[in-house]
């Protein structure tokens, strides 16, 4: 057994064996009276709040409240679409990146193009790109007599899906999403004074080739404005705003505009950086059938993509996810479309007829809709399943240690016993996850609120403050 193996093991023992103190004597109704009390007055008239509490080891439910009410549930998205994409693509699917020789290699020389074919690897970097450029030079290569070829035909040419709002695709949370992506398809703008302290200069992290910058932002003695937005269907870059003359500069993540493109110029960058000249262009193409494979990378495992993934809520991982399982499961391209088939079936097939709207892989989605009832189903099954169940359970934030749980539930009584998915959008709130409780009990919890506000948060830690201590198995 490998060492990442060992330590999700060890991982998952903390919650197993965390110390149990029988210190209730409450049964569940008990607690059913007592939790329906902290129910916020204002979710009681506007039905703005569902949740549903269910025992792991003697199957009852503790509490329910609009229960059956469709929620928008923003990333607690990802529980659904990790457990199915850890049943189905299994935990050590590996995405691929295959190169292909357009001609002979002849003395370190490729006479033809260099085509690239992505299957939808959310996690390559620029670091992976220095990788392959240096095997390539480690293969012999020196010099390509053709163009770079980017072949992102395994996916549709739909960016974005619906429900997304237009003024987020200017967000590095929000990327376009194609079968080839780089860096989470963001990349930096950094802007700092001129040595002589008379412009800004502006420039991207990675460089960015090919990528025309209109720049009129300006040196003044305020404080920083710098902004920058995409001029319309074209990949140029309008820069704008001051620069505080003083400062040592700014940077910030902006989401690209043509994956595909942005995955070349980078690319050829590397090549470059290895000695590997490109005599070419950076173009769109299929692969011919006649090009020979020249070179496959491979991605980390999906269980530990679904770390990221879930720990850090990456929503681009989500995306590329749900287009695969289409591709994979009904035929390439992979759509949103496709890939919500796959998952509605699935959830059907676990005994999950209702209680859910699949739209995106992030939960980014307005359209989306889950049931906390819903919601608790698929963890439980995740739960007992054992294909999902450590990957999946050891992918989730710890309360008070990491993730975007780490600041939460630091409390000596809670920190530890929690591991959950959260969600957040505006007036959209969620937590959905276990309880290791204090009783050696396991509960699986959904709490989805839209339109409650502050109370939302508050009520979500009143709640498992209280379920930690629940209750005398009956």
């Amino acid at each position: 057994m490998g060492s990442k193996y060992l330590i999700k093991c060890l991982v998952l023992s903390l919650f197993l064996f965390l110390p149990v103190y029988k210190t209730s004597s409450a049964t569940y109704q008990d607690y059913s009276s007592k939790l329906l009390k902290i129910i916020p007055s204002k979710a009681r008239k506007n039905s703005k709040l569902g949740v549903v509490v269910k025992s792991l080891i003697n199957k009852k439910k503790i509490f329910e409240y609009n229960s059956d009410k469709l929620f928008i549930p923003a990333s607690n998205q990802k529980v659904i679409v990790s457990t199915v994409a850890l049943s189905l693509l299994k935990s050590k699917f590996r995405f691929k990146t295959e190169f292909y020789a357009g001609g002979e290699i002849r003395n370190g020389i490729l006479h033809g193009g260099l085509y690239v074919k992505g299957y939808a690897d959310p996690t390559i970097n620029t670091e992976s790109l220095r990788l392959i450029a240096q095997q390539f030079r480690h293969k012999g290569l020196k010099q390509i007599n053709g163009d770079l070829y980017l072949d992102d035909s395994y996916f549709d040419k739909i960016k974005y899906p619906i429900g997304w709002k237009d003024k987020w695709k200017n967000d590095f949370y929000s990327p376009p999403i194609s079968s080839l992506s780089l860096n989470y398809n963001n990349f930096e703008v950094v802007a700092v004074p001129s040595k002589n302290r008379t412009k800004v200069i502006v420039s991207t992290e990675p460089p960015y080739s090919g990528l025309k910058i209109i720049n009129s932002a300006r040196l003044r003695k305020k404080k920083n404005s710098i902004t920058a937005r995409w001029a319309e269907g074209k990949n140029q870059l309008i820069v704008s705003g001051n620069l505080y003359t003083y400062s040592k500069g700014t940077r910030f993540k902006l989401p690209v505009k043509y994956p595909a493109l942005y995955f070349g110029a980078v690319l050829k960058d590397e090549l470059k950086k290895q000695g590997i000249a490109l005599n070419g262009d950076v173009k769109i193409s299929i692969v011919p059938r006649w090009a020979n494979l020249y070179h496959t990378y491979s991605s980390d495992t999906l269980d530990e993509i679904i770390n990221v993934y879930n720990k850090k809520s990456v929503n681009i991982i989500g995306e590329n996810l749900i287009k695969t399982l289409g591709a994979e499961y009904i035929g390439v391209p992979g759509t949103w479309a496709n890939g919500r088939k796959i998952i509605s079936l699935f959830l059907n097939k676990i005994g999950i007829k209702n209680g859910f709207k699949i739209i995106d892989g992030s939960g980014l989605s307005l359209l989306n809709r889950v049931s906390p009832n819903a919601m608790a189903d698929v963890l439980e099954y995740a739960f007992h399943n054992k294909d999902v169940g450590l990957d999946f359970i050891t992918s989730l934030p710890v309360a008070g240690i990491d993730g975007t749980l780490k600041k939460r539930f630091k409390g000596p009584d809670v920190k530890g016993r929690i591991v959950a998915k959260t969600g957040y959008l505006k007036n959209v709130r969620a937590l959905s996850g276990y309880v290791f409780t204090k009783t050696g009990d396991v509960l699986v919890f959904s709490i989805l609120s839209n339109g409650l506000g502050v109370e939302a948060k508050k009520f979500q830690s009143d709640l498992l403050a209280e379920l930690v201590t629940c209750c005398e198995l009956n």
